[in-house]
């Protein structure tokens, strides 16, 4: 189990009640001029909703309300009374925010076929908002699906509908409609809420199987726009256990080093080892140094210590070696009748810092050709473009990585938006 466990279990949803906004005309008494159909012919109805307008008049709501319910009491009345009795009352219980005892009366009033057109849409979203915020979340869903059928892409109300399959623990549903949420923000050029992508990637998690590839993308997702370290870390967890090589694996401890979650002394000790093997003393130096400065790669077991003090010595030893060599290195370079020796030596001008010297040598040995591996080329000569501030460079370059290094140059792509 990977460690995005800690985050999706932990995940803090802001689902908070939702207050509706509601605004309301208050009911307005018939007139006995209009249509037959539109009147209020029931002495017994009548009486006590005129008693009730006036008390609303005067905003005495338990008054108002003690009169409507003596007219909902009577039995005989037409179905416009009954409408009417309705829209009464739930003014009133909203004035009182009763959410609760209104919901139900206006999903009747939504219900009964007699609601004006011009209010159903309005009213069909108070519906949804009232059952949410008394966690009726069957309803809230079904009201908000009937309001999206309209209005599709409605944000308020996508949210609305995704935090309501989330907390009836239908994920899929959840995840479809969040991650609909969150690709309509980014359409339109906006930033999508950090919570938006924590329901997606939570809904993914606890889905039946995981959806592990679901839960990767809403990582990146999540990178991207807030790229806090334990969100690298859950991402990056997942794709450097993927089978890939040695190379891979430098690679994805280098971004691990770049986004500041190389933490364990093991990775240190790998990192660095891996970095010999690859022929780049100078960055093995440096990531040791840089576990000892921090205190991960110090012990006051003096066996451990030793082992610690030998690997930076042997990477120190190393570095001074290929550092003297380096002008040679170019001069052979150069006249190579392939691409390869000049992209090693890219590499190694990028693990001493020397950036400008790293991009010309990384962009003259690709466009030689007879490169060993273009793709881990492509990534290197995005680093050094990144370490310039040169990030569209960066991102181009990152993006051509493809075969065994595509992931890896994926999210090298992420990096560079907060880089």
């Amino acid at each position: 189990m990977t460690r995005v466990r800690s985050i999706a279990v932990a995940i803090s949803l802001a689902m908070g009640a939702v207050v509706p906004a509601v605004t309301l005309l208050a009911p307005a008494a018939h007139a006995a001029e209009e249509k037959q159909q539109n009147k209020i012919t029931t002495k017994a109805v009548a009486v006590p909703l005129k008693a009730a307008q006036e008390a609303m008049q005067k905003k005495q709501w338990d008054t108002a309300l003690t009169e409507i319910k003596k007219a909902a009491a009577v039995e005989k009345k037409t179905p416009f009374e009954a409408y009417q009795i309705d829209e009464f009352m739930g003014f009133v219980l909203i004035q009182q925010k009763k959410f609760g005892e209104a919901a139900p009366v206006f999903e009747r009033m939504l219900n009964s076929g007699m609601m004006p057109a011009d209010q159903v849409d309005d009213r069909t979203k108070t519906v949804a908002q009232l059952y949410f915020q008394q966690k009726d979340y069957n309803k809230a869903a079904q009201w908000s699906k009937k309001w999206l059928e309209k209005h599709p892409n409605t944000e308020d109300m996508g949210i609305l509908l995704g935090q309501s399959q989330y907390l009836l623990n239908d994920f899929k549903g959840a995840a479809e409609t969040m991650r609909g949420v969150v690709n309509n923000a980014e359409k339109a050029g906006r930033k999508p809420d950090e919570n938006w992508i924590q329901i997606v990637m939570s809904s993914y998690f606890k889905m039946q199987p995981q959806d592990k590839d679901g839960i990767g993308d809403a990582l990146k997702k999540m990178v991207r726009y807030y790229p806090k370290p334990e969100y690298w870390e859950n991402l990056l967890d997942i794709y450097r256990r993927k089978e890939g090589g040695d190379r891979i694996s430098l690679g994805y401890y280098r971004l691990m080093n770049e986004v500041g979650v190389l933490k364990d002394k093991g990775d240190y000790v790998e990192m660095a080892q891996l970095a010999i093997d690859a022929g780049v003393p100078g960055e093995a130096q440096a990531i040791v140094q840089k576990g000892m400065d921090s205190g991960v790669l110090k012990s006051t077991d003096k066996t451990e210590q030793g082992r610690y003090d030998r690997l930076l010595k042997s990477a120190t030893d190393q570095a001074n070696l290929d550092r003297k060599t380096l002008a040679q290195q170019q001069t052979e370079a150069d006249k190579a009748g392939t691409g390869q020796v000049l992209v090693g030596l890219g590499q190694a001008y990028l693990s001493y810092g020397e950036t400008d010297k790293a991009i010309a040598a990384l962009e003259k040995g690709i466009a030689k050709g007879g490169v060993t591996d273009i793709d881990e080329a492509q990534i290197s000569l995005g680093m050094a473009y990144l370490k310039k501030g040169q990030k569209d460079q960066a991102r181009e370059a990152f993006k051509k990585a493809g075969n065994k290094f595509k992931d890896l140059g994926e999210l090298w792509v992420i990096r560079t938006h907060s880089a």
